[in-house]
């Protein structure tokens, strides 16, 4: 397995007694860089970091952002029918692919058509208790600092009522749980993406911590 992983990788730290070398694959060509220890310790020690944008089907994280112990994660979720709950009855509706922005304890959700790029407009997601900030309302539902496919989880599975109902829908700009209803009672197996409505975001505008954290 060993041997495999090696092969596989594209970048290798490779320990020496009072160095590193670093090793990068890029467009078939290998980079080779020494680094003293010292250097290196230093640069894992740092608390401000941005990671790069990973846009590669079919990976989901995008980009980790972290500044002053606050860590900001912007991940997304394909599109796919749920199962929605609400108080009193429940429906199965194909929603959009999620933008979904996530520093401990609060939670922002977008969504997008096509496939994502930096410059993607983002959309207000089709649900409610997400506030037209796309931040959502958790409510009394708990939370905890886990993985952003477990809050995830946690949030599509929770039972909605029709706050921040407004604003989410072409065709029904006061409600969209009506417009849900009529999804879930329609041959739809995607969600309709000419009904979605754009907020003022892009993918590459959510990266400001300050924004969010």
């Amino acid at each position: 397995m060993i041997p495999e992983l090696i092969q596989q990788a594209k970048a290798l730290l490779i320990f020496n007694q009072d160095s590193v070398v670093f090793t990068v694959t890029e467009d078939e060509q290998t980079f080779i860089k020494q680094i003293d220890l010292t250097s290196l310790i230093k640069t894992i020690e740092q608390t401000d970091f941005q990671s790069d944008w990973y846009l590669e089907y079919p990976l989901s994280l995008h980009k980790v952002c972290q500044r002053e112990g606050k860590v900001l994660t912007i991940s997304s979720a394909l599109p796919s029918v749920y199962l929605l709950k609400f108080e009193g009855f429940s429906l199965r509706v194909p929603l959009p692919g999620a933008v979904i922005v996530h520093c401990h304890p609060k939670l922002w959700v977008y969504a997008y058509k096509d496939r994502l790029k930096l410059d993607s407009v983002l959309y207000h997601f089709p649900l409610p208790n997400i506030s037209s900030t796309s931040q959502v309302c958790w409510g009394n539902v708990s939370q905890s600092n886990q993985c952003v496919a477990t809050i995830w989880n946690s949030f599509i599975t929770s039972r909605f009522n029709q706050d921040y109902d407004e604003g989410k829908s072409r065709t029904h700009p006061y409600n969209i749980v009506t417009q849900l209803k009529e999804i879930a009672q329609s041959s739809n197996t995607v969600y309709p993406q000419q009904d979605l409505v754009p907020t003022s975001s892009t993918l590459s505008s959510l990266a400001q911590i300050d924004k969010f954290c």
